[in-house]
């Protein structure tokens, strides 16, 4: 009888604790677009696409926000590299600096609101216009640093980096972090490499239990759930894809976009590991258009 009450008393405390964690709220920040054809992102040995079809992939943020604190995860990409309204492979692209000011206005808030900016990883996609947040601490990975000073020669061929951000970084109140940590009440930050060398994924707690943003280790939600047989994209069109075979696993890494798949596989696992379930909307893809119909 002792032993049953000391397992229901465990239950109950744990509960308590669930109850109390901080709880936050996540808006999605439209910070811009690159528009491609699908073919382009479809991954060597999957099932060939019936019919192409033209995507519009978004540049995105995320304003996490609890009890008067403001959080970012990234900020986008630079305007330099968009040159006569096209980016990476010449594909139509828009974003910038004025887009990320537009996403924060429309919430109410201004850069020098912002209280901490983590980025998921330092492409220039992802890690533009950082010299606006002022008041801001800047969170990225030790190994994220290494690889933004010194790229493969393929992420040189595709300027996946800005090599400029590094005096801006340099300039401000950064936090260069190892591995996983406890970032505040209901935020934990867990290295997640395999399309970079230091890439990191943010565990959140919200209303519905804990989402995880991935940045690029999923760029949309068919390469994290091989089951699904569609895309949806920023305007809430939907289109067929056929459904990935077994043989993929637990995820679909997109051709190009993976450095290292045996640390790759890993984060896989590790982030389905930490999301309260293994279905869209609770593990986050860094271009995934849906989120701007669904929300999160």
């Amino acid at each position: 009888m002792e032993q049953g009450q000391n397992v229901s008393k465990g239950l109950t405390e744990r509960k308590e604790v669930a109850e109390h964690m901080c709880v936050w709220d996540v808006k999605v920040l439209y910070l811009g677009k690159i528009r491609a054809p699908m073919s382009i992102l479809w991954p060597m040995g999957m099932p060939p696409l019936p019919d192409d079809f033209i995507l519009d992939g978004p540049y995105l943020g995320f304003l996490l926000q609890s009890e008067g604190r403001n959080i970012l995860v990234d900020s986008g990409i630079s305007e330099k590299f968009i040159v006569d309204g096209k980016a990476w492979s010449g594909l139509p692209a828009e974003g910038g600096r004025a887009y990320l000011e537009k996403a924060l206005e429309k919430e109410g808030l201004n850069p020098a609101d912002i209280d901490i900016v983590i980025y998921t990883h330092l492409h220039n996609d992802h890690a533009a216009n950082c010299t606006l947040f002022t008041n801001a601490r800047i969170i990225f990975q030790r190994d994220e640093w290494k690889n933004l000073l010194n790229p493969l020669p393929v992420q040189l061929l595709r300027r996946d980096y800005d090599l400029d951000v590094i005096p801006e970084l340099k300039s401000m109140n950064t936090l260069m972090v190892d591995g996983d940590f406890k970032l505040t009440d209901g935020i934990n930050i867990y290295k997640t490499p395999g399309h970079t060398l230091g890439s990191q994924s943010i565990a959140v707690n919200t209303n519905k239990g804990v989402v995880v943003f991935t940045g690029d280790l999923f760029v949309l939600n068919f390469s994290a759930f091989p089951y699904l047989g569609e895309v949806m994209d920023m305007h809430g069109r939907k289109y067929s894809i056929p459904k990935a075979p077994p043989v993929f696993g637990p995820a679909v890494p997109v051709g190009g976009l993976v450095y290292d798949f045996y640390t790759y596989y890993d984060s896989v696992y590790k982030v389905k590991a930490i999301a309260s379930r293994s279905e869209p909307g609770f593990i986050i893809p860094g271009h995934e258009g849906s989120l701007l119909v669904t929300g999160i």
